[in-house]
């Protein structure tokens, strides 16, 4: 799983679905008690400390571009994930959704080896009453968020030290770019951006608001189950604003459109009322580097 991280690029600032199918099923197959809660290795000491990723600025962003992935890759992946995530990944029904699946939790746990030195089969998690996950505090620094996504072809991370964090990926795609989804669900001011936006520029504008909207409110731990419509983004400044009145502090949040890739977009939204802008790391990986 880590075999291919010094491959990653650094900046600062599909299988086939029988192949799939019989990786899924096999590695899904009852295992010994250990496979269910990773034994984390005598040597490991706690607290852990935080220190790489600060000195990264406390927030470091990777994704992976999948649709490249091998059988091999989708395999050493599912080996990383425990039984519960591997038995989540066999209930989707289409291999690229599965794909994207693992991918997103092989990254994860990927990420967090990188940066704490905890094996990647040891991490274990927890979910609030929301659903939101966190580290389990008997294996990482429970303080350290993350959020993960994906969408066909593209997954993500986000990894912050301190600080709620939030991101969102979507495939960029001009059928479901539609005004009146954005009625239905924007803020009036967002709606007349799109009115406004060129024709060859509205898919990609009403998914950079739809990203930012998504990474926003998995940073509050609130997900789908939140209005979109009561805050409002504006690009230049990047910034949001609280519609009537603010039920948050808006100067509380920075916000990043990211250049993942052509047909994909990736915001990141993150809780920083002490700094202008983000420092973030990001890293662009491929899939024989997970």
């Amino acid at each position: 799983m880590l075999s291919g991280l010094q491959g990653l690029q650094t900046r600062r600032h599909g299988p086939s679905s029988p192949v799939a199918a019989e990786i899924v099923a096999n590695l899904c197959k009852p295992s010994p008690p250990h496979d269910t809660v990773a034994a984390v290795p005598d040597f490991l000491q706690f607290p852990y400390r935080c220190d790489r990723l600060d000195a990264e600025g406390g927030l470091a962003v990777w994704w992976l571009a999948t649709e490249a992935a091998k059988p091999s890759d989708m395999e050493r992946w599912l080996r990383s994930l425990d039984r519960g995530e591997r038995e989540r990944a066999a209930r989707f029904r289409i291999a690229a959704d599965r794909r994207e699946f693992v991918a997103a939790h092989a990254l994860l746990r990927t990420m967090l080896t990188y940066h704490l030195g905890v094996p990647p089969t040891a991490w274990r998690f927890l979910a609030d009453a929301n659903g939101k996950p966190s580290i389990d505090p008997n294996v990482g620094p429970h303080q350290l968020q993350f959020n993960l996504s994906h969408t066909r072809g593209l997954v993500a991370v986000a990894l912050a030290s301190r600080g709620a964090v939030g991101v969102d990926v979507e495939e960029i795609d001009e059928a479901k770019a539609d005004l009146a989804i954005a009625e239905a669900y924007f803020a009036r001011s967002e709606v007349e951006m799109l009115q406004k936006a060129p024709p060859s520029e509205r898919a990609r504008c009403f998914f950079r608001l739809w990203t930012l909207k998504e990474a926003y409110i998995k940073a509050i731990g609130k997900g789908l189950s939140a209005p979109l419509n009561p805050f409002a983004f504006t690009f230049e400044p990047l910034r949001i604003t609280f519609l009537p009145g603010p039920e948050n502090d808006a100067s509380n949040w920075r916000f990043s459109i990211l250049p993942a890739s052509d047909r994909h977009v990736l915001s990141i939204a993150a809780d920083r009322p002490d700094c202008e802008a983000l420092d973030l790391t990001t890293r662009a990986l491929s899939p024989r580097d997970l």
